[in-house]
């Protein structure tokens, strides 16, 4: 029997059953905007511009009302992500909830094969690109085809779409039905092709996507017109800075180029999703975002009360500030947590070529000793104004791996503990403070990383001094990021710092939970090694081998509660052995949200992966009147 995820998720989502069953006694309802170019013959009406079966948004707070400018802030186009998450509209959407189950998107419904190795999509019927042509399996056919199999375009077809070495193969059933065979099953599929990576390509710089406008694009294309030489006009006609591209979203950018101070969005006319009383979405007409060269300019600008709902670029330094000035500026402060397991996160290279250092690098007495001889209590206060939570590196409680047991392992300040066990493993103490190796040599380690701020500097010069204070010799070696990353990946690293996120899912890329690629800098070279089939890289050793076998095991299972199990036992594993160590996390994001902009909740966990704030359905907020 095939598995099948119907049109409704649970929680608050979506009600399309309902909304189903009604359909046919809706009178649909549209912008006064848009409504005044249908008077005018310039646009259809709304019912011809909508699916048959519009995505269905149930409020936050309450069916909203039409119009306004939504002011934002960003420092440019490498600032994507400022707009980019606003229009989070992939295939299939991660749930507000990321506990509940991966949403329907364009597709509203989907099913696997009895064995794994086929998922069909079912899109809606009657979909169209903001220029009004229809959205077809075309638009996947054209990004699989001739971007993500075009070399000239992708070097390399994404992982989720390879299983066992082989590309997947699209059938295509019909303009609104395509089936996806794999070699075997295909557990990434769901939460990383089509949550996660599966919006129109490219998304902003990160170069992946699932579908892209076939109808606008193939002129530009070279394999469909001669003229072209080569690929430049089609990557400045796809870019998503470009005004003239048709986009899917509730705002298509229409006002951007060389010289703008700020990037404009307007309501696209041909959007699919409605609320539940028939009400065309989105609610608000534009999103301006003004330009601006630093942050602290950017920060300025949103204390003085001229930014409506953000929480990017809005630096936690400066919340007292922000409230102090809610009264008077008209603004509410939340304080959402981000999913970020440790601000500051430490990796002891595990695969690090000096076989001494290696050996007690390994032993995870080691790192439960140096991960106990911190005071997190003393780092909260003097980093982060006595903000986020001590805690262990783990996943964050909105994750569905969430372990509450794991939340403090091995974070107590406990200095005697960390000398005891220290000396157990046979680092001795010498005349002068100083611990040395089994063999009698000196113990010295290098901490490397960066100074991101002066928070996170004065938090790793403290855990320098509390490694000093239990005998372990500590260094830091500060560097900027062209040359840290490389040696930090490479391998020649001792310890590295980093701030780490992926805390709600980190399934999706898991390079903390074990040496997955040379981003793993509990081990990159066991990283490289697995990365590469054995090909690079360093052996790893049983253990980490083990949970590189668990990993797999979560790739080829379609099973959403096989893949939860699997994943919890993983982040069981890495919790327990200290794999890497954290000090204090869930530090609050800052979100300035005008008293009138409505349908923003209270409570709410931050996350990239998971396009904060695209969860929240950025198309039904709105400015009540």
């Amino acid at each position: 029997m095939q598995r099948m995820h119907w049109l409704v998720a649970t929680g608050v989502v979506f009600s399309l059953l309902l909304f189903g069953a009604i359909a046919g006694a809706v009178e649909y309802k549209e912008s006064p905007l848009l409504a005044e170019m249908v008077q005018k013959g310039e646009l259809p009406p709304v019912a011809e511009r909508l699916p048959e079966d519009p995505l269905v948004v149930e409020p936050i707070e309450g069916i909203g009302q039409y119009g306004g400018v939504w002011h934002r802030a960003f420092t440019g186009i490498k600032d994507f992500h400022a707009f980019g998450r606003q229009v989070y509209e992939p295939m299939l959407r991660w749930p507000r909830d990321p506990k509940d189950p991966i949403q329907p998107g364009l597709a509203y419904k989907w099913e696997w094969s009895e064995d794994g190795t086929a998922l069909t999509l079912y899109l809606r019927k009657g979909l169209k690109w903001s220029d009004g042509v229809p959205f077809t399996t075309a638009d996947i056919t054209f990004w699989w085809y001739d971007i993500e199999l075009n070399k000239d375009i992708t070097p390399a077809p994404h992982a989720e779409w390879i299983v066992n070495g082989k590309p997947m193969e699209p059938e295509v059933i019909d303009d609104y039905t395509i089936k996806l065979k794999f070699a075997a099953p295909n557990g990434l599929a769901e939460r990383v092709g089509l949550a996660f990576h599966g919006n129109q390509w490219p998304l902003g710089f990160e170069r992946f996507g699932f579908f892209a406008p076939r109808h606008y694009l193939e002129q530009f294309h070279p394999t469909y017109n001669k003229e072209l030489k080569d690929y430049t006009l089609f990557e400045e006609k796809a870019f998503d800075y470009n005004t003239e591209r048709p986009v899917m979203t509730a705002w298509q950018i229409k006002e951007w180029g060389p010289g703008a101070t700020e990037l404009v969005a307007k309501r696209n006319p041909y959007y699919w999703k409605i609320d539940p009383e028939g009400h065309q979405l989105p609610y608000i007409d534009e999103i301006n975002l003004k330009l601006f060269e630093d942050a602290e300019a950017l920060n300025l600008y949103a204390i003085n009360g001229n930014i409506d709902f953000q929480f990017r670029r809005i630096s936690l330094s400066n919340y007292p500030v922000f409230k102090q000035n809610e009264e008077k500026y008209g603004y509410r402060i939340l304080t959402w947590p981000d999913a970020v397991p440790s601000k500051m996160c430490y990796f002891f290279n595990q695969s690090y070529p000096d076989e001494s250092l290696r050996a007690i690098f390994q032993n995870p007495k080691f790192r439960q000793a140096m991960s106990l001889a911190i005071n997190r209590e003393e780092i909260q206060e003097v980093s982060y104004l006595g903000l986020g939570a001590i805690r262990a590196f783990t996943v964050v409680p909105a994750s569905p791996y969430y372990q509450p047991e794991l939340e403090n392992l091995y974070t107590d300040y406990n200095p005697d503990l960390a000398n005891q066990l220290l000396d157990e493993i046979g680092l001795k103490k010498g005349a002068d403070g100083w611990r040395t190796k089994p063999d009698g040599s000196p113990l010295e380690v290098t901490v490397e990383g960066m100074e991101w701020d002066k928070a996170t500097t004065d938090e790793i010069q403290l855990v320098v001094s509390y490694w000093n204070a239990v005998g372990v010799k500590t260094i830091f070696q500060s560097m900027n990021r062209d040359i840290y990353w490389p040696r930090a990946c490479a391998n020649e690293a001792q310890v590295t710092t980093w701030t780490e996120s992926r805390a709600i899912d980190p399934m999706v890329d898991p390079i903390w939970v074990f040496p997955f690629d040379e981003r793993s800098w509990m081990a990159p070279a066991f990283g490289t090694w697995y990365k590469t089939s054995g090909e690079k890289g360093i052996e790893p050793t049983e253990e980490f081998k083990k949970a590189m076998a668990l990993y797999d095991q979560f790739k080829t299972t379609v099973k959403p509660e096989e893949q939860v199990a699997i994943a919890k036992e993983l982040i069981k594993w890495h919790a327990e052995n200290v794999h890497v160590i954290g000090t204090v996390g869930l530090q609050p994001n800052v979100v300035v949200v005008k008293n009138n902009f409505k349908n923003v909740p209270q409570d709410f966990t931050t996350d990239w992966i998971y396009m904060a704030p695209g969860t929240l359905d950025p198309c039904h907020f709105y400015f009540e009147q």
